[in-house]
């Protein structure tokens, strides 16, 4: 999961682009404005895109998808996709189904019933765990390493009532409590257990 820089073509097209979007930004407002104030917008335009490229790599960036699957990766955790919104991490503390799509609603409780926004989150937790059940089928997990089971986690954003939740055997909590919570786990996998369960597969093998 390295990152791989931009190539020099990459970068060309993309200062082509800009340069574009900024000559048509003053051409519009000089239409409506005059000259004056259709080279100020230009400017300003021009001057946007070049804090954004000096000042970006200096920002602490949000912890998303992509954050979240590198510090894992950094953390010796193999990371398989499954599709668009889950993935498969594996490491020392076990294999984890990520919902990786983070849900952007405040999570509470509602008597003993946890709420996602205005619907109980149990469905969608019933979804994940049913799908973590034929992970651990398809995997052999039971036959080759036995009590080793697949975690479903679900990521949200929002407000939340504790810093982790239990919904049967699913977790829900943010993305950043994900990589505390999993590597605040016992270490029940050594690592040619991760290697060869990570080799079972290189995408999930069931839907």
């Amino acid at each position: 999961m390295a990152v791989v820089p931009d190539s020099l073509g990459a970068q060309v097209t993309r200062f082509a682009i800009r340069s574009l979007v900024a000559v048509a930004s003053g051409v519009m407002a000089a239409g409506f404005l005059g000259w004056r104030a259709g080279a100020l917008v230009a400017v300003l335009v021009a001057l946007s895109y070049l804090l954004s490229a000096t000042l970006a790599p200096h920002l602490r960036a949000p912890w998303g998808r992509g954050r979240l699957l590198r510090a894992l990766h950094r953390n010796g955790y193999h990371v398989v996709p499954c599709d668009q919104s889950r993935h498969v991490a594996i490491g020392a503390g076990g294999v984890y189904l990520l919902e990786t799509r983070t849900w952007r609603h405040v999570v509470s409780r509602d008597g003993d019933t946890i709420m996602l926004g205005t619907l109980p989150v149990r469905r969608a937790a019933e979804r994940i765990s049913a799908h973590a059940a034929r992970l651990e089928r398809s995997l052999h997990l039971a036959e080759n390493w036995p009590g080793v089971k697949v975690t479903p986690v679900i990521t949200a954003a929002g407000r939340m009532p504790e810093p982790v939740l239990h919904v049967g055997r699913t977790i829900i909590t943010r993305p950043r409590q994900v990589v505390e919570y999993l590597l605040a786990q016992p270490t029940i996998l050594d690592p040619q257990d991760v290697t060869g369960i990570a080799q079972r597969f290189t995408a999930c093998p069931v839907p």
